[in-house]
């Protein structure tokens, strides 16, 4: 999810347009509903020995931890403040995905392996629960279920005109939490109406294995997502033959071609070329050279930035 700078210069807090500060607020809003219930379910999770809530409190915090990048990296972009990455920023969140998706899988392989053990000896873990520990996990649960629900809907209020790809990212993020919380939810539930019982265990374990499953999806997602834009591409023949073509039409107009370079990353694409010029040539006619060979080049590539730099031949 490439991110370009979408500023220039440095914009004081005050001067941000309407649609900026609701962007941040709504990511701000659930920056705090998340620690807010992040805390209450470490202590639940140790307590009430639901492994679903255990799998559910380290999800959640690796989500967490991502949220807070993000909104650090959307804070600076509508500031004007990452303006020195001169292909873009995208790279700073997609690098933040990579070690959340790789610490998500780490923890999903962890999870997989208490269910494992708890499978195997379903009587003794039952015997260690607190007596209500199924219910004030439910209880938490719902909670969790409404404060996501909160949260995507001011996200999608602050987004819906999907000018800002982080955002689009945030809203499809809250959405599948909302719906996995759901399950999460259901599955406690089904577990603290048999608290102390054999299927009890059972139940809790399902919720678990859907957390484990759900970890291991965003983790393969973030790395689809991550590994593209860290791992710059070449062109692909059709793209690098438009080039040519362009080149080739223009082939009267310039004396030289000293160099041309042209890489993918992620979705952006990026075009250099040098070309020798007759020092002769006014320098009008060399900028609208430049001009018009980099606009062939983008109408044969819509959204790619091409730079043109015309050199005098000595």
């Amino acid at each position: 999810m490439p991110t370009g700078p979408l500023q220039t210069g440095h914009l004081q807090t005050g001067h941000l347009p309407p649609e900026a500060r609701a962007r941040e607020s709504s990511m701000l809003l659930g920056i705090g509903f998340d620690l807010c219930i992040f805390f209450p379910y470490i202590i639940v999770s140790v307590w009430g020995g639901s492994l679903t809530m255990l799998a559910e409190t380290v999800r959640g915090g690796l989500l967490l931890a991502l949220e807070v990048v993000v909104f650090i990296l959307l804070r600076r972009i509508q500031r004007g403040q990452m303006s020195e990455y001169e292909f873009g920023s995208g790279k700073v969140e997609q690098f933040a995905n990579l070690l959340v998706g790789a610490a998500m899988a780490l923890g999903a392989v962890w999870l997989a392996s208490k269910a494992l053990g708890r499978l195997l000896a379903p009587a003794a873990e039952v015997a260690a629960h607190p007596a209500m520990g199924m219910a004030v996990s439910a209880a938490l649960a719902a909670v969790n279920v409404v404060v996501n629900a909160l949260a995507a809907v001011s996200l999608w209020r602050a987004g819906r005109d999907g000018t800002s790809m982080i955002m689009i990212g945030q809203i499809k993020s809250r959405f599948a939490k909302v719906f996995a919380s759901v399950v999460v939810l259901l599955a406690i539930v089904v577990a603290a109406i048999d608290e102390g019982q054999v299927a009890s265990v059972y139940a809790d374990l399902g919720g678990t294995a859907f957390v484990v499953l759900v970890m291991l999806a965003v983790a393969v997602s973030l790395w689809r997502a991550s590994l593209p834009d860290l791992l710059d591409r070449s062109l692909g023949e059709e793209r690098q033959a438009a080039i040519n073509r362009v080149l080739v039409a223009h082939f009267e107009a310039y004396d030289a071609l000293l160099a041309v370079r042209s890489r993918q990353s992620g979705k952006a694409i990026h075009v250099h070329i040098e070309l020798g010029l007759d020092p002769d040539l006014p320098l009008v006619r060399a900028d609208a050279l430049s001009r018009s060979i980099a606009a062939a080049i983008e109408a044969e590539m819509p959204g790619a930035e091409v730079v043109v730099i015309p050199r005098c031949r000595a």
